[in-house]
Order: C-alpha cells, then structure tokens, then sequence
C-alpha cells in the first residue's frame, strides 16, 4: 500500500500535445541521424535510376528526333558527347564514394608514435611537396606544434589523435582528414582525399541536369504537349495513371519517363551548380566548408594556382576531362599546410566581441 502510495503521489501523467511529441521527435539525435541515413540512400537510387535512363532517352529519343535535320556523322559525336559526360558522372561518383577520406584506428600500433611513423612514409596516393629549394617539405611529429598554429587533438569517440584540419562527422562516425562537409547527395564525407573528384563530379552534374533537363522539355513540348489534355500530364503521378489507363494517346512508358526526368535534372543540376561553384570560391581562398561555417580563423598565403594544386595536383584542369590521380597525385599529406596559418588575433577579435 505504501509503495502504491508513492507511486501516485504526483496524479495520473499527463498526456503530451502533439507538438510536444513533434519537438521530442525532432531533437532527437537518432531519429534525425536515421532520417538522413534514409533520405542519403533514396538520393543513391534515384541517381542509379537516373544515369542510365537518362543516357538511354537521348540516344534513341532526343538526339534522333530533336536532331533529325542533322548529319549522321553529327548525331554520332553528339551522342559519343553525351556517352562521355555520363562516364564522367558515375567515374568520378565511384571516386568520391570508394576513396576512404577517414582515419582509423589501428589495433595493433593504436599509439601516437605510430601515426606519425605512417605519415613520415606516406603511401603512394600522395607525393611530398617541395620546397622552392627542391627540399621535401619536413612533417612534423604529432606532439609538436609548428609555426602555422596547428596542433594534433585527441577524438574522445574514436579515441585517436587527429591531424591538424581533421574532425570528426556524427554522420560517418569517423574522423575526416581535412573534412569538408558531409554531402547527402553521395552519401559520405567530403575530404581531402576525394574531394578532386567530388568537385568534377558536381560540374558534370550540372551540366548534364541543367541541358538535359532543356532537351528533354523540348522533347515533351514538341512531341508530347500538342496531344496532351492539360497541364496536369507533366504532374509524374498523373502521367503515370493516365499511361496506365491509356487516357492519353501519346503518352507512352518513354515520355512518363522524360517528366520524372525534367524534374530531377533540375533539381540535381542545380544544386550541382550551386555546389561546384561554392566549392570552386572555398578551394581558391584554400579553406574548407567545415573552417567557414565553424568560424575557425585560418589564413591561408598560397597563391590560387597553389591552392587548386593542394585538392587536384599539378596540371589539376585536366581533372575535368578524366580523373588524373595516377598521374598527377597530389602533394600535401593532408597533416601539415605550407602557408597556412591560424590567425590568433582574429579569434581572440572575435572572443571579445
């Protein structure tokens, strides 16, 4: 009887409101991190499902009807154009998922002596970077603070000693060296290992979504629209049940396909533009996403060219045409940054403000 007492001492709990439970949902952490996990795959699919079919309606439907008053031999360069641009896509997308941008710990050598041993012999992704004098650039041992301000921390979660530029994604659940941002679009962590290939990867999307999706409206105007009922056709789900119970003569499997493309080529192209352009400003002042929106005071005193050097390598334009790693490999290490420096006095400015 006591212990029932006690129990309802404080009266029936009271039901919670609906925003309530809505904000509850919301701060959740592993609610939110399992929604993203699940908008990231959707994203993967509907880019595997756009690629192929894409690269599919222009050679059998837009280039030989749109470009039917051409040549031959023009329809075959534009669709060899077409074919190259989606190599281009799923190369560099491959690139940007399958190089590991993270650091691990190792069970065997987990010690900080260790680390340091692995990155005085980089491995044969990275070349060491020059001085003028034709000297290697000298790396620095983990428990040394060099002029640039940068020091070693420790990760509580992976329980490992981070480079200088290096931080943790909750996403990933890794520490990323020289860490970007975390991309929903291909679903990992932009570093400093594949972000050369994430950058190529957001020109050729915007390319591909922003003139695809105009060849593939053009198709729908000239040759779809005139026997259409109304507006509503282009409406994906409309169109689909409209195909289905064939209320529309001309609407086939092919054209349903088109619409579901117009809107998805838009969308990807133009954050794709939106993404390369910013990546292209960040790169040139040799900062990251992460250092900018973090407000981390880093200056950097390299020269545009130096820094586009730093993410792509030597002759880093031809990375646009095909992915150049095995020749032109890049020449930081990723741990210490020639003519970077955090600026002290701008992070104390902005303490006392």
């Amino acid at each position: 009887m006591v212990d029932q007492a006690v129990v309802n001492i404080g009266g029936p709990e009271k039901p919670r409101t609906l925003m309530e439970k809505f904000r509850e949902r919301y701060n959740d952490k592993d609610v939110d991190k399992r929604i993203k996990l699940s908008s990231q795959r959707w994203i993967r699919y509907l880019m595997i499902f756009q690629t192929p079919t894409q690269l599919f309606m222009f050679h059998y439907y837009i280039i030989p009807y749109l470009f039917e008053d051409y040549d031959d031999w023009t329809q075959y360069y534009l669709k060899v154009l077409v074919t190259y641009t989606a190599i281009q896509v799923v190369m560099n997308f491959l690139c940007t998922v399958m190089y590991d941008t993270s650091i691990t710990n190792t069970k065997d050598r987990p010690d900080v002596p260790s680390l340091t041993d692995r990155w005085q012999n980089p491995p044969d992704h990275f070349v060491p970077l020059l001085n003028q004098n034709g000297s290697a650039v000298p790396i620095h041992l983990s428990d040394e603070v060099d002029e640039s301000g940068f020091e070693w921390k420790f990760c509580e979660i992976c329980k490992i000693h981070q480079p200088p530029r290096t931080h943790h994604c909750n996403m990933c659940n890794v520490c990323i060296l020289k860490r970007d941002h975390h991309c929903y679009m291909v679903g990992n962590c932009i570093g400093f290992k594949n972000q050369r290939y994430f950058v190529v990867l957001t020109f050729y999307v915007a390319l591909i979504g922003l003139t695809g999706g105009c060849f593939q409206f053009k198709y729908l105007q000239v040759f779809y629209y005139p026997d259409s009922s109304s507006w509503t056709d282009f409406i994906p789900f409309v169109a689909f049940y409209r195909w289905i119970f064939g209320t529309v003569d001309a609407l086939s499997l092919h054209v349903c396909i088109m619409i579901i493309h117009v809107y998805l080529e838009f969308i990807f192209g133009f954050i794709g533009f939106v993404y390369f352009n910013s990546q292209l400003a960040i790169i040139s002042k040799g900062k990251t996403l992460y250092e900018l929106t973090k407000f981390i005071p880093v200056r950097n005193f390299n020269s545009i060219n130096r820094n586009f050097r730093s993410v792509f390598g030597d002759f880093w334009a031809l990375n646009f045409l095909f992915p150049m790693q095995l020749l032109f490999r890049q020449r930081d290490d990723g741990k210490t940054w020639e003519g970077i420096k955090l600026d002290y006095n701008a992070n104390l400015q902005g303490k006392t403000n």
